[in-house]
Parts: structure tokens; C-alpha cells; sequence
């Protein structure tokens, strides 16, 4: 399975809306992001699916810059 692949299968979730979001933002933006980007968004993909939800959604804020600014490039995107 290449690189890709993996990551789109680790970007599958337990809520559509967020498969529909990162799958979407890979996409169209992954691969133009830098290799500390590509690496803070792997980092995201492992946290909990609640946390993710609500630091995309602004509930809350991540203790990482590196995933508050995977996660405003996400947001940014989505505009």
C-alpha cells in the first residue's frame, strides 16, 4: 500500500464529516504542503476524534503549534 493510500485510510473516522474533510483536504492541498506540515498533519490524524472536532469546529485549541496551524490550514480550505 503506497504512502497515499495509508493515509487516506487513516484519515477514515468514526464521523462522515470529518472523512468527508480530510479526505477532501488531501486531496487538494496535501500535496503542496511542506514536509514539517505533511509530518503535523500524520501527528493530527492520531489524536481523538472529539479533540479534532472540536479544535476544527474552535471549541477548543490544541497544546501543539504545529497541529493549531495543520488545523487552520484545514479550516482555511474549507472556505
Amino acid at each position: 500500500m503506497g504512502e497515499r493510500s495509508q493515509l487516506l485510510w487513516h484519515c477514515r473516522r468514526g464521523i462522515r464529516e470529518m472523512d468527508i474533510l480530510f479526505r477532501d483536504f488531501i486531496d487538494q492541498h496535501y500535496d503542496e504542503l511542506s514536509d514539517d506540515e505533511q509530518q503535523a498533519f500524520s501527528k493530527l490524524l492520531d489524536e481523538a476524534d472529539l479533540d479534532i472536532l472540536n479544535w476544527i469546529m474552535g471549541k477548543d485549541k490544541p497544546d501543539s503549534d504545529e497541529l493549531m496551524h495543520i488545523i487552520t490550514l484545514i479550516k482555511q480550505s474549507r472556505k
